[in-house]
């Protein structure tokens, strides 16, 4: 190497370190400054968010309080006058009511459930309801302040738009187990801890011989029909212990490798997770820290106008948001029954057991 080249890489060598040294002091000082920042002042602090009380003033009036079984399960938004609610499908369990802003607590149905979105329509006996109002022009820059309103006269949280809209792929469910081959069906060898397998009480040496109704004589057919669902759906098994047949429900997660990273993990450790966080057609992405409780509502922009209802919270700063012009290509099949979830009944013995062969 010659002189001028030695002198050179020297010269590239200690800029280098004097600008790595320079950055870590920067971070240090940015740090440093956000630990004395009062809690009131940072992004979802008391003082910012009474800064947008004037943006979901309007918007707030339109929105509804989800509940389920007496438990808070989502927020809604008010679509029509004489009482229809949109909100997210995945959540709605048990007896559903929802509260609206004047405190009057009502009973909701479901008259219609569009899959693909993960979105319900709720019918309530109300009339003269405030109209959520919705933002046509487009969306919103990346970068823009949106917020989330709730029933009180501060925004639930605010946010920005991270991300243009796209889609979010499906992934496939888990339950949480390791099998092998069996005469009657795979017999499980391992159930991973905290797993759905293992919430639903699922236990080694159990056989599974039905999923879903469906006889799994097989490892590659027990596969199969799993693969239908999505993580967060329920999946009904059929299983044998020992001389007892046994039905379980069970529901589906996240991939391990997933579920194990330092993201993912890092997401956990920053609050609960939606259960339904992914296979979705288009979103905005905004980084708002909302719970999953706290989805299902309108998400709005500066002018108080909703440019989505927010539908997921999938990782510690990633909420998503169905985009306003897809909601209103909806709204009118999902408020016309055609959509309308099928009815229950009580399944027979026989369907319990999953045992048509």
């Amino acid at each position: 190497m010659t002189l001028d080249r030695f002198q050179n890489a020297s010269f590239r060598n200690v800029a280098w370190v004097l600008t790595l040294a320079a950055a870590w002091v920067f971070l240090f000082a940015a740090n440093s400054e956000a630990q004395r920042l009062p809690q009131s002042r940072r992004k979802n602090g008391a003082a910012v968010k009474y800064a947008f009380r004037q943006v979901v003033a309007k918007p707030g009036q339109s929105t509804v309080r989800i509940m389920a079984d007496d438990r808070n399960v989502a927020l809604g938004a008010i679509v029509a006058a004489d009482g229809y609610v949109l909100t997210k499908a995945s959540e709605l369990k048990g007896e559903i009511s929802c509260r609206l802003q004047d405190g009057r607590r009502m009973e909701a149905r479901i008259v219609g459930i569009h899959a693909d979105f993960d979105l319900a329509m709720l019918k309530i006996e109300a009339r003269q309801l405030p109209p959520i109002e919705w933002n046509t022009a487009g969306d919103p820059a990346v970068g823009q302040w949106l917020a989330t309103p709730g029933l009180k006269n501060t925004p639930v949280a605010v946010g920005v738009l991270s991300v243009q809209r796209r889609r979010i792929p499906k992934q496939r469910g888990i339950l949480g187990i390791l099998i092998s081959k069996a005469e009657h069906g795979p017999r499980i060898i391992k159930v991973v801890s905290h797993s759905g397998a293992d919430q639903a009480g699922l236990k080694v040496g159990d056989v599974i011989t039905h999923a879903a109704g469906n006889v799994v004589k097989t490892e590659a057919a027990l596969f199969r029909v799993i693969g239908k669902f999505r993580p967060g759906e329920t999946l009904t098994l059929q299983i044998v212990r020992g001389e007892n047949k046994v039905g379980v429900r069970a529901t589906l997660g996240y991939p391990l490798p997933a579920l194990l990273s330092r993201g993912r993990l890092m997401s956990r450790m920053s609050g609960k997770l939606s259960a339904r966080r992914a296979d979705f057609p288009i979103v905005l992405q905004h980084d708002t820290v909302l719970s999953p409780q706290n989805c299902g509502g309108p998400l709005v922009d500066l002018s108080g106008k909703a440019v989505g209802i927010n539908i997921a919270r999938a990782a510690r700063t990633e909420t998503y948001a169905i985009p306003a012009d897809r909601i209103l290509l909806l709204l009118d099949d999902l408020k016309s029954g055609k959509l309308a979830p099928p009815a229950t009944k009580t399944p027979s013995t026989n369907e319990q057991a999953g045992a048509s062969d």
